[in-house]
């Protein structure tokens, strides 16, 4: 006793000491009054000592319980101590599997969500260990003494994981790289996969963020020990600590000097950039119009009348192919892969592999166009002179007027081309060599052409000139004709100019325009004509012609009023169109992409056109369907209710009938346009009421199948409420929903509703909670006060009252079972009094149980050796020693079973001959026991009856120990009685 009592003192810690500082008082208490007041010849001062002796075993078992459950708690934190997130199948050279790192990650917060549960058992466990009331502050101290061991715990697991990644990211550690990332051509530029651009979602850096989280996360799974802390876990706690956070920071920091270093490589190819960013259709018209890209400045210093075209040369045409020729080079020597401060690995392949294709293609399209150009020459020129040899060979007379325009026709054609063709044949041929220098064969009927078409232009040269010699005389009675003709059309098209002004449909409410234009069309047609006519003779005859201003811009000015007024009447169709389309079928994300791609044509249109009132009516047109669009989307939110359309008619002050036949028209004729923000907040409010229905609604028909589940009680079968995790869950859940609803600004409409749940789940929860502890408590007092004899005739009036109370409940839980319903069956009238009222007398019963066991522990003090269920049971089955004695071991040391004397009819009776030891040793009680009567006044019998028989062993053995051959005098005695002998006689030499 001695030993363990200052075991207790000696390995108690100090946060245990004030949690059994009461019980240690209890003992000194004790001990005190045993120094004072006893004295070994003093009757039952044995018993008093033992009382103390079980106390003090008692404490210390319970106290080393405890230490053992705190050690057990070191142990599960100290298995979360390793990385979460490691390189590919744990190798040195692998990268980290991004890959496999959800599945470490579910099987790492597995084990920690099992750690939590099981650390809260052993506390929990600790607290009826340490008889500790949960509520005082000195329980809360043990508590945060544990709390900070799982903190401490979880901090070490957090750092496992954050150096893990410092280490492999170290640029000085000189181990292989950790991530890898892609640098590819995505048009119109160059990308990180995944991306390194500072900023950018799910890039890199949020990548590696994500798994930082995931490492912190770990500490949010285990619900907080200390729960006065005021914290639902640990995560605040992690990400408090100074030291974590220090690491974080620098390893975001090395990520983020790794992705600007990355970025600057990526830079570095920026001087290609021009290959695939800019459009190469308009590199190419440009370069063939003025031999480069126009720049800024050029552009801007020849804005009044536009760059002159200066068409590229030859050479200019082997620089650029030459230039493609050497990037190709250039960029087919970049390394495909790079490393980057040891841990950052970029693989440039795609990106090189994209680039080569496109340069590969600029390169082509230069050369085909060369190609192209040689064979469309030669081919053209050919063609040409066959046609001028056939047309100069035809004769002339005077007065054939028709064959005099023929030739004049075919000799302006000749002087036309006359220097072009001259100047052709020897670029042409350089072009052929050039090409043969980058591979590109043309086909021989090419170069049969370079060999004979100067030839033969020379020839038609020379026949042109003895024609021309031939018609003079001819061409110059013509021309006289053609001057005349000239100054009669110009005062009649400045005529034709002040009538178009005045008739042509510039207005928005023009009616019939297409017949206007009709008209104009057919007018300006006409008299192009003849101005087409009088520009073919002055041509031929080469007679200088005015420009006839006036009367092109009456035909540019009808071409536009023609686009304006086909989209106007484009637009007008479709907006009518819409206007009988049935509410129901409104289909307003088309009809605005409609209305948008009608704007932007609009805005296309000549700027001249912006000045004209029709113009400017169908802008506002379209401007105004737009605007009404977006109110008719928002109505259509199916949150929209027949309230919310009463609400909006009385905005806008029109009324109609809100039914399946409501069309668009009828929609537009409120002016929607005009109030855009008030429909905007009709609708925000309806969304957030059909939120609330929709709760409500699942609300609803979630408890319309909620019903209780039972299980039959072992011993009488009556129906049991069995614990449903998720009918808990789901009622929490709702009452928090509920509490949400009420704190809405919307809740007006719904507030009766809500109210009525908040009741009824209100109820519903205080009721289950309550029949659960009336239900364990009924299931605990039932078979003793019910299936024990002995008790009921120990406390006959609480086992009356029991019964009372065993009615009730059992007509209760019969009547529950009829309204399977959870909501229904709790919210019955009255249930919850009738709970209370048993839960009340239950409480009297337990009372008395509890003061009777005292009792029987007083009256036999190795009662307190066994747990209150044990005594119950010996108690119950007192007067039947058969039934007892699998409890002998827990009450005697040693003692497995006794033998009983056997009746007539070879039966056990109640009187015991002697006891068997756990290894079977036999032992025959000196007299025979008397086991009948009270459990507690047998067994004492039966310990007076081992202790005598021991006494009587011990002195026969004494005194047969020389008398005896030691190995006979071995096997007569028991062997407790032979090893005391034995040490007796040594004893006795000793002193001798």
């Amino acid at each position: 006793m001695v030993n363990r009592y200052n075991k207790v003192l000696k390995t108690v810690l100090e946060v245990e000491y004030p949690l059994i500082q009461e019980q240690l008082w209890d003992i000194n208490l004790k001990l005190k009054k045993a120094e004072e007041t006893l004295n070994w010849k003093m009757e039952g001062v044995w018993d008093d000592i033992s009382m103390v002796m079980d106390d003090v075993h008692d404490l210390e078992q319970r106290i080393q319980k405890a230490k053992n459950n705190v050690e057990e708690i070191q142990t599960i934190v100290g298995s979360w101590a390793s990385p979460i997130f490691v390189r590919r199948d744990c190798r040195r050279e692998s990268l980290l599997s991004l890959e496999d790192c959800q599945d470490r990650l579910e099987r790492r917060y597995s084990l920690v969500r099992e750690s939590g549960q099981r650390i809260h058992l052993l506390v929990k466990e600790n607290q009826s260990l340490l008889l500790a009331d949960p509520a005082s502050d000195i329980w809360k101290a043990y508590v945060d003494y544990v709390d900070e061991i799982v903190l401490d715990g979880f901090f070490t697991a957090i750092e496992c994981s954050l150096k893990y990644l410092l280490e492999n990211t170290d640029p000085k550690a000189g181990l292989p790289p950790l991530f890898e990332v892609q640098l590819d051509l995505v048009i119109p530029g160059l990308i990180f996969q995944p991306s390194l651009d500072p900023g950018t979602n799910d890039g890199f850096y949020d990548v590696v963020e994500g798994l930082l989280n995931d490492i912190y996360r770990i500490s949010s799974l285990v619900p907080r020990l200390a729960e006065h802390s005021g914290f639902l876990h640990y995560q605040a706690d992690m990400e408090d600590m100074a030291d974590l956070a220090d690491m974080r920071h620098e390893l975001m920091g090395r990520v983020q000097a790794v992705m600007a270093a990355c970025c600057d490589y990526r830079s570095a190819f920026d001087h290609y950039s021009y290959l695939y960013g800019e459009d190469r259709k308009e590199f190419f018209r440009q370069f063939l119009l003025y031999g480069h890209i126009l720049t800024a400045a050029e552009i801007e210093a020849h804005a009044e009348n536009g760059v002159p075209e200066s068409p590229p040369t030859l050479q200019q045409f082997r620089e650029q192919i030459d230039s493609y020729e050497k990037i190709y080079e250039e960029v087919n020597r970049i390394e495909p892969i790079s490393i980057f401060q040891s841990w950052m690995k970029v693989d440039a392949r795609p990106f090189k592999a994209s680039l080569l294709n496109v340069i590969k293609r600029w390169s082509l399209v230069f050369k085909q166009h060369l190609m192209d150009h040689v064979m469309h020459s030669l081919s053209d020129l050919d063609e040409f002179i066959k046609t001028a040899d056939k047309g100069l060979s035809k004769k002339v007379e005077k007065g054939d007027y028709d064959g005099l325009v023929e030739i004049m026709g075919h000799l302006l054609a000749v002087k036309e081309r006359h220097s072009v063709t001259d100047a052709m044949f020897e670029p042409l041929k350089q072009t052929v060599e050039l090409l043969k220098t980058y591979e590109q064969e043309l086909p021989e009927e090419v170069y049969k052409q370079l060999e004979e078409l100067p030839e033969k232009w020379n020839n038609i040269k020379k026949l042109a000139i003895a024609v021309k010699q031939h018609v003079a005389p001819l061409q110059a009675d013509e021309m006289t004709v053609v001057r005349k003709s000239c100054a009669a059309f110009d005062v009649e098209q400045h005529r034709f100019r002040e009538r178009f002004r005045k008739e042509a449909p510039f207005r928005f409410d023009t009616k019939k325009p297409y017949q206007l234009l009709d008209t104009k069309h057919i007018e300006i047609k006409q008299m192009e004509s003849a101005m087409t006519s009088i520009y073919e003779s002055a041509g031929l005859f080469e007679v200088v012609v005015p420009d006839y201003k006036q009367l092109k811009q009456c035909r540019k000015e009808l071409c536009l009023l023609k686009e304006l007024w086909d989209m106007i009447s484009l637009v007008g169709t479709c907006l009518d169109d819409w206007q009988t389309t049935k509410w129901a079928d409104i289909n307003v994300e088309n009809m605005d992409l409609e209305c948008q791609k009608f704007a932007r044509e609009i805005r296309n249109l000549d700027k001249e056109v912006r000045a004209w009132d029709a113009f400017t009516g169908l802008d506002s047109k379209v401007k105004n369907m737009l605007t009404a669009l977006k109110a008719v989307a928002e109505l259509q939110n199916p949150a929209i209710r027949e309230r919310h359309w009463n609400q909006l008619m009385q905005v806008t002050g029109v009324r109609f009938v809100m039914d399946s036949d409501t069309t668009l028209a009828d929609l537009l004729k409120l002016n929607l346009h005009n109030f855009e923000d008030e429909v905007r907040g009709i609708v925000d409010k309806a969304v957030r009421e059909m939120s609330m229905e929709k709760v409500l609604k699942e609300l609803k028909m979630s408890w319309s199948t909620m019903e209780f589940q039972y299980e039959p009680h072992p011993r009488t079968n009556i129906p049991l409420l069995k614990s449903d995790e998720e009918l808990i869950e789901t009622l929490e859940d709702n009452q928090v929903q509920l509490q949400n609803l009420m704190t809405s600004k919307c809740i007006a409409f719904f507030l009766e509703e809500v109210s009525i749940w908040q009741r009824k789940l209100s109820t519903t929860d205080s009721v289950i909670s309550l029949w659960f502890e009336v239900q364990r408590t009924w299931s605990h007092l039932e078979s003793i006060f019910i299936g024990s004899e002995d008790i009921r005739a120990q406390l006959p009036k609480d086992s009356k009252r029991f019964e009372g109370i065993d009615v009730d409940f059992k007509e209760l839980a019969y009547e529950t079972q009829k309204t399977p319903n959870v909501v229904e069956a709790t919210n019955k009238p009255g249930l919850s009094q009738q709970l209370e009222d048993i839960q009340s007398r239950l409480s009297l019963c337990e009372k008395a149980l509890a003061e009777y066991l005292d009792m029987k522990r007083l009256a036999f003090p190795r009662f307190y050796f066994v747990s209150s269920a044990d005594v119950l049971d010996i108690l119950s089955n007192g007067t039947n020693p058969q039934l007892v004695q699998r409890h002998l071991s827990k009450l005697f040391d040693s003692l497995a079973r006794m033998k009983f004397q056997l009746d007539s009819e070879q039966k056990p009776t109640k009187v015991g001959l002697g006891m068997y030891s756990r290894e079977e040793e036999y032992v025959s009680f000196s007299e025979p026991c008397d086991c009948s009567g009270q459990v507690e006044v047998w067994l004492s019998h039966v310990l007076d009856s081992m202790r005598a028989t021991v006494r009587d062993e011990m002195t026969e053995a004494v005194m047969a120990y020389e008398e005896k051959p030691r190995e006979q005098w071995l096997f007569d005695y028991p062997a407790q009685v032979s090893a005391t002998a034995s040490y007796h006689h040594s004893g006795w030499l000793v002193e001798r």
